[in-house]
């Protein structure tokens, strides 16, 4: 397991979240970092998703110039 450095104020913030919703840090953090590779994903997905979007919409364009 890896051992990363979290700022002060950070620490103290997660304290009172997880504090106020009752949770362990450990848990908000995994939680935290999990939702956030998820949002990674998705984004490159969609980054991915789009630019096979451009490539099909330049080779239509392509085609249909060489029509006219």
């Amino acid at each position: 397991m890896a051992t990363i450095t979290i700022p002060k104020n950070l620490i103290k913030e997660v304290k009172k979240t997880t504090r106020d919703l009752g949770i362990s840090s450990e848990d908000f953090l995994m939680n935290a970092v999990l939702y956030y590779l998820k949002s990674l994903k998705e984004r490159a997905e969609l980054k991915r998703e789009l630019e096979v979007w451009e490539k099909v919409s330049d080779q239509d364009l392509l085609k249909f110039e060489k029509k006219i």
